[in-house]
Formats: structure tokens, sequence, C-alpha cells
């Protein structure tokens, strides 16, 4: 590891980088070394050759070799060549990941074409707004009542249809299929048995039918990829993040440099659908790239992810930290059933999207270790814009960010090859331990937005992200996450209060799991404050005593017109969305 000289710091983290520290000497300048000729699919099946004895992913307990997926995506490139998908065309592929879904994304590559992700939770104008240019399609049949006014226009010539059994072993994939198909005809969503409908295996026939060439040459600067990403900043609305071949590569080489816990040979549990990037590349490029074998387990879900857990045993793992809630709870009830639980195959599991507070990650570790585990429970943060991870923790820099008293977890330090300066309201940098906007600037930060100029130049300036988040930064490049910077009300006497610090004061209580607070305008600059609470499960005194504790509290730390209206109390955790597996803020402020 490099050393840092102390001494000479700025006291801004831009200049001196002091996460540097943690990484081998030449980590950042390697990172930046990224090939100027090739696509993400070159890279992808030069490593799918050079691993080529290890599966690349286990489908229901079906095994796919690497030959076998290089086949498949060669295979669908004639077949999409032969349905007539041109260079450069915007693919949208609407549901969950199959293994043939796979294929099609690096087959659209291999052949200059764009899959753009879809959003699952999408209004019909934003179906219709993002679909716009597109003349083909792709789309899971357990989904297709969601799209079908849309899919059904005219100006789409295919839609080829996916559904769960494509990839089954027999008679497996007969069963899944009958099911598929008697719930069909009970939900009406049946999809209609046209020429313009194709399904997968008649579509692999027609790639017998081209002869032509598939491949085409490296073009700089060309859509790799379009991915949905959760639409935070919009208030639900759809961002399409655009990533070049050249983004996407840099992200890889990123991780090289991180030295993270990617190995060839293991195991990860791969169950999101890739509508964000941090999706398609956690969740598959990446662990492809670095010689591993995906899992492929395509069923989300609060209730089954422990189990989806303890029968998979992946060395790698990536959820939110509702689901992590989740799992660790279900491991303190076994055991307190006296039951053993074996958690020595985890290697690198981590905590993203919403993470948790400090307390809930302090003793997630602890249940890590007593169940055999040799490291930690990892965090990290990453969005669209540049293509999937900013900063994670890494073996060392965990230990150290642990010993930091905060109301917030360390999110890690940025990956090497990647600089980031917390700024101010005018854009002037702030010094550590100060908090302030995240900007980030990367080589594998986005070209730009689909379609959305205005949205573009607000978010890239001067070759800095700007992530819309209030992040501090410490001494030891460690970056520590509060919130979304427009988590906040401004007061009659033009203060702004963070709704996030609230909260954050609200969970010190001891008593207290979780908190949300949600403000309504009243008018006149006045605000109705409303928490919802989550409380311990051991806690079992007068709640209204607690909530009178609570406003006793607070009473030193909100400004003297500004009250809690309410609490709304939720049992063992607030609801998630179906399609971000995150706390639904959005429903709660509903």
């Amino acid at each position: 590891m490099s050393e840092l000289n102390i001494e000479g710091m700025t006291g801004f983290a831009s200049k001196d980088k002091p996460w540097l520290k943690y990484y081998e000497p030449t980590a950042d300048e390697k990172a930046k070394q990224v090939p100027k000729n090739k696509t993400i699919w070159d890279v992808i099946e030069e490593s799918l050759i050079k691993y080529k004895d290890i599966p690349a992913i286990e489908y229901f307990k079906k095994e796919i070799s690497r030959p076998d997926f290089i086949n498949s995506v060669y295979l669908w490139a004639r077949a999409l060549r032969g349905m007539g998908v041109e260079e450069n065309e915007i693919v949208p592929i609407y549901g969950t990941f199959f293994p043939d879904v796979f294929y099609i994304t690096c087959a659209l590559n291999l052949i200059g074409a764009t899959p753009y992700f879809l959003k699952l939770a999408m209004t019909k104008q934003d179906f219709e707004i993002e679909t716009s240019e597109s003349r083909f399609a792709i789309v899971f049949d357990g989904m297709w009542n969601n799209v079908k006014d849309v899919f059904s226009d005219d100006r789409f010539k295919k839609v080829i249809i996916i559904t769960a059994a494509d990839s089954m072993t027999h008679p497996q994939k007969e069963i899944v299929t009958f099911f598929n198909y008697i719930d069909g005809i009970k939900n009406k969503s049946l999809v209609p048995r046209k020429d313009k409908y194709i399904w997968v295996d008649t579509a692999k026939k027609m790639a017998g039918y081209y002869t032509g060439k598939v491949k085409v040459p490296f073009k700089e600067n060309r859509n790799a990829f379009i991915t949905s990403s959760s639409g935070t900043s919009l208030k639900g609305g759809v961002k399409g993040v655009i990533a070049t071949n050249e983004s996407a590569i840099a992200q890889l080489y990123q991780a090289d440099n991180a030295g993270i816990n990617y190995i060839a040979g293991d195991k990860w549990l791969t169950n999101f659908p890739p509508t964000a990037s941090t999706s398609l590349n956690c969740l598959f490029l990446l662990p492809m790239y670095r010689g591993m074998t995906l899992i492929n387990d395509p069923r989300v879900s609060e209730s089954g992810f422990y189990k989806q857990m303890m029968e998979t045993k992946p060395n790698v793992a990536l959820t939110t930290g509702s689901l992590w809630g989740v799992f660790f709870r279900n491991i303190e009830r076994e055991l307190k059933k006296g039951k053993d639980v074996d958690l020595s195959y985890a290697k690198m599991w981590i905590i993203g999207g919403e993470g948790t507070k400090p307390a809930y990650f302090k003793k997630w570790n602890e249940l890590m270790e007593m169940c055999g585990s040799k490291t930690p429970l990892y965090s990290g943060y990453g969005m669209s814009e540049v293509f999937s991870v900013l900063s994670v923790e890494t073996l060392v820099s965990s230990y150290d960010a642990r010993k930091i008293e905060s109301p917030v977890i360390s999110v890690g330090i940025p990956y090497p090859g990647t600089n980031v300066k917390i700024v101010d309201k005018l854009g002037n940098e702030l010094r550590y331990g100060e908090r302030g906007e995240l900007l980030i600037k990367s080589n594998t930060a986005m070209k730009e937005y689909y379609n959305k100029p205005e949205l573009t130049s607000k978010v890239l300036s001067d070759g800095w992200v700007h992530t819309g988040d209030i992040f501090s930064v410490n001494e030891d490049g460690m970056l520590f996450l509060w919130g979304r910077a427009d988590d906040k009300i401004t007061l009659p006497n033009n203060e702004e209060m963070y709704l996030f610090d609230i909260a954050n004061k609200i969970k010190s209580d001891k008593d207290v799991a979780d908190a949300f607070v949600n403000a309504m305008p009243l008018g006149n600059g006045n605000f109705s404050l409303v928490v919802h609470i989550v409380f311990k499960p051991e806690f079992i005194g007068s709640r209204e005593e607690k909530y009178k504790e609570i406003d006793s509290m607070l009473k030193g730390f909100l400004p003297n017109n500004l009250i809690i209206d309410g609490y709304k109390e939720h049992l063992i955790t607030f609801k998630c969305s179906p399609a971000t597996v995150k706390k639904d803020r959005k429903g709660l402020m509903k």
C-alpha cells in the first residue's frame, strides 16, 4: 500500500485523495488504462474463454457452460440480425433477468445495438416516450399485461417473448410452461398468438436463416446500455442513463484495481432485474468478467430471500438494507432455537441501496462472525450515472471505518480511478467532516440521459457528476451518506433543516428500530411533521410515554416553531417497494 503524506494534506478530498492509501500504489493509474478499441462483449468474451472450465450460470440447478454461453450469444446475434435489428437500434427489454435475456444483452452489444432495460414500474405515458424510437422489444411473458398497450402498437415490428421456463431442463420446463399458461388464462394476460410475437424457441430457429456477418466494427462513444435507474431524483420518473462501451469497461477495470473479493470459481447470487446499472454491472457483467458462476434465481421477495440465500450459499451477494434486515432477523430466530447456522462460505456480502443504521450494521456483522464468516458485511454506494459503483469497503478500510462513531454508516472508499468532492450550494469544495452534495469525476460517467438534454446539463457539469446526495468525507477518504439533498424543508426564517437529521435523532433512542420523517406543507412556510416509526421487538413500554420522551428529546434539536404533529407506528419494519426492494418512502409519504 502507498503511504499518504499526512503533513502535506490540503484539507480537501479531491486534492488529497486520501483513500489511495488503501490501494496498491499504481491502482489509480491502472484503473484509467481502459482499452479504446473494445466493446463490452469483447471483454466478456475474452473472460469466458479464459475461464472456459468454470460454469457460467446455474439456473434452477441447470449448469450452463461458458462455451455454451458464447454459442448462445452468437446464435441470438444471428436471430436478431435475421429479424431486422440494425446497428444503433434501441431495443427495450422489460422484465426480470433469465439466461436468454443475458445472451440477448450481449448479442445486441455484439451487433452494435443498444438494450434499454425499462423500469418495471412506469406509467403508460413513460413507456410510450421511452420506446418511441424503437421497432423491436423483449418482454417477460409474466409481465405482459403491464406493457401490452404499448408493445402492441404497430411501430413494433417484432416482440420477443421470454419465459421463465426457457432455460430449464425437462420435465421442469413443461411443468412451468403449463402453469404459466393456466395463470395467463386466469388473469387474461396471454400474449397474442400472432406473427409479430416471437417466442424464444422460434427465434432461435430463425438464426439459421441469417448467414451474413453479425459483429460490427468498434465505434468510439457508441451507446452500449441504457438503464432506467430508480428515478429517485425525478420523484419516480425515468432517467434513461446511457453508458458507452468505454464507461462500462472502465467499471470492470476499477473493480479489478480495487481488489474486491470477486474470485474466479466462486458463486454469486443474481436475482435483481438489471433496470439500474448497479444490477447490470455488479450482478451480471462483473462476476462474468471475473470468472464467477452466476446463480440466476430471478425470484426477489422479502419473505423468500433468507431461503434463497440458505439454499444457494453464494460467496458473493448484494442487496438492500431492507432485505439484509429480513435475512438477519431469520438468522437470529434460528440461533435462538438452538440451530447451527453456517455462513463460512461468505466472502463478500454487500449492503447497498438504502443502507442501514450503525447499530444494526454492527449487530449483523456480529452475527456473521458468530456463524463462521471470515469476512464482514461490506457496505457500498453506487449510481447509474457512473455505471454502478462509486465506493465500497475493502477488508482493510472496513475495520478503520467501524471505529468511527457516527449516526450513519460509512459506504466505503472511492474506487481507484475515481475522484470525489463535497460542495456547498455555490459549488465551493468543503473540507473534511463538512456536509454537502457529493460530486464525482470518473471515466465511468454516463454519456447522457436518453433524450433528456436539460436534465443531462443539470447533472453533468465540467466533467463532474452531481449525485443529489448529501455526504461527508473524513481524512481517511471514507464516505458517509446522510440522505437526499432535497429531503429538507425551508422554514419561514429561510433556515433549512434536513428531515433525515430529525429521523437520525429519533433513531438514536434505544427503543427505536427505524424512523422516517415526512413533512406536509401547510402554507405560509409552515409544515406538519409526521414520524413513521418502528420500535424494537423487545420494547413493551407505553407508546404514549415514549412519544413524550421523543418530543422532549427533540425540543432542543428542532427550531422553536417546528414540532412533531403525529406518529404512525409500523410493525417489524417499513414496507418495501416491490420494484426496488427498498423502503417504500413514496408510499409512506402518501
